[in-house]
């Protein structure tokens, strides 16, 4: 046993010293190694050994985020209710008003109260308060009443004491069967007339903020827009007055009317002639032509349209006629009734006056002149492709103002028609007149017969069958008269006639009292014929 211990012991001894005598293998360099692989590799830029951040020595203490607690959102203060009264007179625009002051004055939240006593703030006819509107006050009458005229004194017994013939009433709920009569020679429109209701805003002691916010919005949505058109009948710048003007004299037509004709908004007259001096005359009974400065004539006395549709607009053929269309666009004239083609000549000029838009059509219907070369004027037609006049086709007339009123919110017609000194109109001539109003025309404005003729209320609108003559060397009649009228937005609201007479070589004046008298009674009596009847609303 102690051998075999021996000879393992001599067994390890030997084993370490041969361990002892073998190299131990070098170990390579860190840099060597290094080296070794930036030889293998593609070039590179070298990269600049970064700089090691100096550590603080001492670290400093996180101070914790403060997280602030959620704020509440405020409710929005609703605006102040200001209740107001609105009266009976003025219900019919009573919730616009309030629309209105909701969507303009929203600091305060409107809202409409039936009694008087609970409102904040109330529309009132007292003197207290801040005026928003003036109302005219009209003394009316009956249209065919033979009392047109009165003075203050008259007009305010009637106001205290009432009358058996004429009602007061503000001018602007009057209807177009009625007439405001002049006081003292001033309409309702006229600055210094001298009858009105005052409308004010009255607000408790603590509203003025509130009133005065309101008091812009009443009196835009209280305003009452209104059109006055001046009209007359049939002109004739050829003969006497003619050679005046071709002489220098553009004022003398209309120089003894002329205030009514150039103060009015619109001015409308029919041109009975040619206007130029091109073409050559027809073969008829009768031709004009008057000179081409007689546009700035009808210009000077104020007129915005004429009418070329009648029996003498092409008495010097189509030349003439387009000839005499460019004098009156120069001037600022609007033609209607007649052009290069048909759809020209039943075209509408349409005008906005006051915030209204006003539709003009003309028309003709004539029958064949009943001596000499018995002319048939509708020849003069207009084609699709001839120059011409708009024939009065009833059924053409309710065609073009039915389209027109897409675009106009009144609409007049222009009509030359009937038979020459006969007073009551002609078959054809109603149905024109009728038509028009039945397509919804507001007012129809006749001549042709060279005589004062009657006025018919039909339906919703005004027809005015005949002005006579107004500036025409002619024999005749020289009873005339210049038709006033008065357009709101539902159409005539009132209409007057004033009374003129064409003396000897055709220029107009104005009526005295006594012609004035016979001239309104004679009209008057005409219109008989056509009853007045219920307005339709």
């Amino acid at each position: 046993m102690r051998n075999i211990i021996f000879f393992s012991l001599v067994f390890l001894l030997v084993l370490a010293a041969c361990q002892a005598e073998r190299p131990l293998p070098t170990a390579t360099p860190v840099s060597e190694i290094v080296l070794a692989q930036v030889e293998a590799e593609p070039t590179q830029t070298a990269v600049p050994t970064p700089v090691p951040t100096a550590i603080p020595t001492a670290t400093a203490t996180a101070v914790p985020t403060v997280i602030p607690s959620p704020t509440a959102t405020p409710s929005p203060i609703p605006p102040p209710v200001i209740s107001l009264y609105i009266p009976q007179e003025w219900q019919p625009i009573a919730h616009q008003l309030v629309t209105q002051l909701n969507n303009d004055a929203p600091h305060f939240y409107w809202e409409l109260v039936t009694n008087e006593q609970e409102a904040h703030i109330r529309l009132s006819s007292t003197e207290e308060g801040t005026l928003v509107h003036q109302e005219p006050l009209a003394v009316v009458v009956p249209f065919n009443a033979s009392w047109d005229y009165t003075d203050a004194v008259t007009a305010q017994g009637v106001i205290d004491f009432g009358h058996q013939l004429a009602r007061v009433m503000p001018w602007r709920n009057i209807d177009r069967t009625q007439k405001a009569m002049r006081i003292d020679g001033r309409f309702p429109t006229d600055a210094d007339y001298p009858f009105h209701e005052n409308w004010s805003l009255v607000g408790e002691t603590d509203m003025e903020t509130a009133v005065s916010a309101a008091v812009p919005i009443f009196q835009a949505l209280m305003a009452d827009p209104v059109i006055y058109m001046a009209a007359v009948g049939d002109i004739m710048l050829d003969r006497t007055l003619g050679s005046v003007i071709a002489d220098g004299g553009i004022h003398f037509p209309f120089k003894l009317v002329a205030e009514p004709l150039q103060s009015a908004d619109i001015t409308v007259g029919n041109l009975e002639t040619a206007l130029g001096d091109v073409g050559e005359p027809v073969e008829k009974s009768f031709t004009f032509q008057s000179p081409p400065a007689a546009a700035e004539a009808l210009a000077w006395g104020g007129f915005d349209v004429v009418s070329l549709a009648n029996n003498h607009a092409m008495d010097y053929g189509p030349e003439s006629l387009l000839q005499g269309i460019e004098l009156l666009k120069a001037q600022n004239v609007a033609p209607i009734g007649a052009g290069a083609n048909s759809e020209q000549a039943r075209s509408p000029h349409i005008m906005q006056v006051n915030g209204l838009d006003v539709a003009f059509l003309g028309y003709v219907h004539v029958p064949v002149e009943a001596r000499g070369t018995y002319f048939d004027t509708a020849t003069w037609t207009a084609t699709e492709t001839t120059p011409g006049l708009a024939w009065a086709v009833p059924e053409e007339i309710i065609e073009d103002v039915t389209a027109v009123q897409a675009q106009a919110d009144l609409v007049v017609v222009v009509l030359h028609s009937g038979y020459e000194y006969v007073e009551p109109p002609s078959e054809e001539q109603a149905a024109a007149a009728h038509a028009a109003i039945d397509a919804g025309a507001d007012i129809v404005i006749g001549h042709h017969a060279h005589i004062l003729q009657a006025v018919e209320f039909y339906k919703n609108g005004v027809v005015i069958y005949g002005l006579g003559n107004f500036a025409f060397n002619i024999d005749g009649n020289p009873d005339t008269a210049i038709l006033n009228v008065w357009l709101d937005e539902d159409g005539v609201r009132q209409f007057e006639f004033i009374p003129a007479i064409v003396q000897y070589g055709g220029q107009p004046r104005f009526a005295d009292a006594e012609e004035s008298s016979r001239i309104l009674g004679h009209i008057y009596r005409l219109s008989q014929g056509f009853p007045i009847t219920a307005v339709e609303n």
